[in-house]
């Protein structure tokens, strides 16, 4: 993997023949809280042709035998082909479950069958009541753990912490072992959207200290304002399941109710495929707007319009606030 800095918010990231530049989201595909299958996601990204995707290592482990080894197939052909593929640790899934049974052990039944561009290291969670020293221990002994059972691709680190030990535990698990990415989950940043961007910001200036081009992910973050906002504070890379639970509104970035797409009166292409099912119809739409959205962040990050966009999707106090904690004029 090669990765290079295009910009002071931007990194474009190579693997093998296929490449992308930050910000960049995936979708993730995932059987908890939605209302689709694994086949029908993976499907529809396909044939819209979305440049990568999020799946859930804890959903194939679940796979009957036939199933699984189908699903399995299909990832590795995707990973070979043209989609960047990202494999989660499983514990999203396990926690939503109540599942205390999910083990390193079932990770690596899938990371050694599998072919992928991308997976998160296996959590260890953050306590208190810790020693940091210990606790950096053990986050270390899982990445490495995982990255000595994949079959292919890069383990990314995924760190858990508090908002206040953040920038500080990413800066030294990076000085530690020099990763190549660093995800962290967004719900950990803080409680509200000011404190979760400050906390981005910090981490951003964490990861620059160390000297070294690291993008970071960020857990959970589909909601495109989100996306944006984090986009400007610094970090890079996301995954999120609204895409297939909500409808986006193409002018305002706006969530709603995925019932709700019909008053948006939308024009895109997926809208007018009039032969696509309503669910199959929202999702294409969604990914469509996905697509233009986060082509239309990079534009403004080239082009030095952060604050411009900015100004467009947020009232003009909290563009304020969100361009001073980005540092933008």
């Amino acid at each position: 993997m090669l990765i290079k800095r295009s910009h002071e918010r931007s990194f474009s990231i190579e693997v093998g023949r296929k490449s992308i530049d930050t910000p960049f989201f995936f979708p993730a595909i995932s059987s908890v809280k939605t209302n689709f299958s694994i086949d029908e996601c993976l499907s529809l990204i396909q044939k819209i042709g979305y440049e990568g995707f999020l799946i859930s290592s804890y959903d194939i482990y679940h796979y009957s035998k036939d199933k699984k080894t189908e699903i399995l197939k299909i990832v590795s052909e995707a990973t070979d082909g043209n989609f960047l593929t990202l494999l989660d640790s499983g514990h999203y899934e396990a926690f939503w479950y109540h599942d205390n049974t999910w083990s390193f052990k079932m990770l690596e039944s899938i990371l050694s069958k599998i072919s992928i561009d991308f997976c998160f290291s296996y959590d260890i969670f953050w306590d208190e009541k810790k020693k940091k020293k210990e606790y950096l221990k053990e986050t270390i002994t899982s990445i490495a753990k995982t990255a000595g059972m994949q079959k292919s691709g890069t383990t990314i680190p995924l760190l858990h912490s508090d908002p206040d030990y953040f920038p500080n535990f990413v800066q030294k698990v990076v000085e530690e072992i020099n990763p190549e990415v660093i995800a962290v989950p967004e719900r950990e940043l803080g409680v509200g959207i000011f404190e979760r961007a400050k906390t981005v910001k910090e981490i951003r200036k964490a990861l620059d200290n160390t000297n070294r081009q690291i993008p970071l992910h960020l857990l959970g973050t589909g909601n495109p304002i989100s996306i944006l906002i984090y986009s400007m504070c610094g970090a890079d890379l996301y995954d999120g399941l609204e895409w297939c639970k909500t409808v986006v509104n193409p002018e305002s970035g706006h969530l709603f109710h995925f019932s709700q797409k019909d008053l948006l009166d939308c024009g895109c292409k997926a809208c007018k495929l009039k032969e696509l099912s309503y669910p199959m119809q929202t999702m294409a739409h969604n990914l469509l707007f996905y697509e233009e959205f986060i082509e239309t962040i990079k534009s403004s990050i080239q082009e030095g319009k952060e604050a411009q966009l900015l100004d467009k999707y947020l009232k003009p106090k909290n563009s304020k606030t969100i361009k001073e904690i980005a540092g933008l004029k």
